[in-house]
């Protein structure tokens, strides 16, 4: 956080949307000084963040330019946060595979990896990869987190579903919408859309290396392991709004991981973990003045949320900076 974000006049803020973009926020914006509250329709933990596999990855998340600023950021920030174990973020050894270009060509999404090098050998089925560290995040830890932290800077979260952005308006003169997928409905963007996210999550039998396939299909390989289990996946099926486990994806994807990953042959499964992400061309991040305030979206992430939360949540920050004349003085209802 600059110092010029920090010297701005508080403001009075609501974060609509209790996942990791919406606390990411409002965490940056309470260390900012500002006054904040979230209202959340379901508590943090159990938001679709909740149930993610955890893990900073390359992303392709159009703009292209303004996702490649925003993942760095939030990488360089999930370095800081795995100083403290309480944040539940840990750098962990990686490999990345699959439709990996040359070591010297690299774009710049895979460059930034942090200590990359060549792997000395690849799992069965790849002929390209990356070794490198990648920041895993135990998400339901990392919520909780963010939950005190904002407790401790004096920030409130409450369970209240927000019906309109004015009805937030109406307590705020600054409102962040970061509600996910309901932005569809309270920005009246019919351009988000439900994207269907699945993982296997098994205990974990001494898997301690992430994997992650780098691939334009619908499904992909990816092995992400915390202390206590093991998330397997990835299936993304666009336009699907039910959130009910697909047993025969659950099957396959057991499959893959397993033929990658010989340690989780005897890995017992936990449950399936499914997720509806709010897909959208473009991340949207911008300011939008009302007749009675201010109103910064940011949403639109898909199935980038974790690499690029912390990147959006300081663009948040910014925005409100330099539009704090129009909310300076305005009481809170």
């Amino acid at each position: 956080m600059s110092d010029q974000d920090r010297v701005t006049p508080p403001a009075s803020v609501v974060v609509v949307g209790g996942g990791v973009v919406g606390l990411s926020c409002a965490v940056s914006l309470a260390e900012a000084g500002h006054q904040v509250r979230v209202w959340t329709a379901d508590d943090p933990s159990a938001t679709a963040s909740a149930h993610a596999a955890g893990v900073w990855k390359p992303t392709y998340q159009a703009p292209l330019a303004g996702s490649l600023a925003r993942a760095s950021c939030s990488l360089a920030h999930y370095r800081r946060l795995a100083a403290d174990p309480a944040t539940g973020v840990r750098m962990v050894e990686a490999l990345t595979v699959g439709e990996v270009p040359d070591r010297h060509a690299l774009p710049a999404q895979l460059a930034m990896l942090p200590d990359l090098h060549a792997p000395s050998t690849l799992p069965p089925g790849f002929d390209r990869g990356l070794r490198h560290r990648a920041p895993v995040i135990d998400l339901p830890r990392h919520l909780r987190w963010m939950v005190d932290r904002l407790a401790a800077l004096g920030a409130i979260v409450e369970i209240r579903r927000a019906e309109s952005l004015d009805e937030a308006l109406a307590e705020a003169p600054v409102v962040v919408l970061a509600a996910g997928l309901g932005a569809r409905e309270l920005a009246a963007d019919p351009t988000v859309r439900p994207l269907f996210s699945q993982y296997v999550v098994t205990d974990n039998p001494g898997v301690h290396r992430v994997l992650v396939e780098i691939s334009d299909a619908r499904r992909w390989t990816s092995i992400i392991p915390h202390a206590d289990r093991v998330h397997l996946g990835d299936v993304r099926i666009p336009g699907r709004t039910d959130a009910s486990a697909d047993r025969e994806e659950a099957r396959e994807i057991l499959r893959r991981c397993r033929e990658t990953e010989p340690a989780l042959q005897d890995a017992r499964v936990l449950r399936i973990d499914t997720g509806i992400l709010p897909a959208r061309p473009t991340t949207r991040v911008e300011v939008e003045r009302r007749r009675d305030g201010l109103v910064v979206h940011d949403y639109g992430h898909g199935g980038s949320g974790l690499s690029l939360c912390w990147g959006t949540a300081h663009e948040v920050v910014r925005l409100i900076a330099a539009h704090h004349h129009a909310v300076v003085g305005r009481p809170s209802a």
